[in-house]
């Protein structure tokens, strides 16, 4: 593995645990194995690795969601398919996500505007606009893709909570693979 790419790992790790305010730029260093230095060599500030981290993270659901929202040859049924499979994957290779996002977006809103978030949001609103059907009242989409977000979102936050419930984790995960195919169900009767 490359050193950035190291870095950039053990620094996402490290905000999953203790959040951005929680790091520090030596824990980040010993972490990923590299003197201080050689951190600020890469890194000058751990705004800086952050904003990577989180770009990567989030970047390519982002792009892939914008093609496949674009793609003339899927239906509008595949293309949720695609899109609902892609935002799990995402979530579950990070499940601490949704949780740190949520308590950094509250405890500092700014870092939406920082991450240039809420542009790729609005991206994503423009992108499912083809899908809409007449006749939706205006506002659909933002709607529509907060349905997305919050309905595969919200389970992996409180994921704690089923485990509790089930006191089996292969149950958990049984619970949340059939919750991807109710919010396909759910965003596909929305569009009817």
């Amino acid at each position: 593995m490359k050193t950035r790419d190291k870095i950039l790992e053990s620094a996402k790790l490290l905000f999953l645990k203790h959040g951005l305010e929680g790091v520090k730029m030596q824990m980040v260093a010993d972490e990923a194995g590299v003197n201080k230095g050689l951190l600020h060599y890469y890194y000058k500030t751990k705004a800086k690795i952050f904003t990577e981290v989180f770009s990567r993270v989030t970047g390519e659901l982002f792009k892939d969601v914008k093609s496949l929202f674009e793609d003339e040859t899927m239906t509008t049924d595949e293309k949720i398919s695609k899109i609902v499979d892609a935002y799990f994957m995402l979530i579950s290779k990070n499940k601490f996500l949704p949780v740190f996002f949520i308590s950094e977006m509250n405890r500092n809103p700014e870092i939406l505007i920082t991450l240039g978030f809420a542009d790729k949001v609005k991206a994503l609103m423009e992108g499912a606009t083809p899908i809409i059907p007449e006749g939706k009242p205006p506002g659909f989409a933002v709607h529509f893709i907060l349905t997305l977000i919050s309905l595969s979102a919200f389970p992996f936050m409180v994921s704690p909570l089923i485990d509790e419930i089930t006191q089996d984790k292969k149950k958990t995960d049984e619970i949340l693979l059939s919750r991807k195919e109710f919010v396909k169900d759910t965003l596909k009767n929305m569009l009817k």
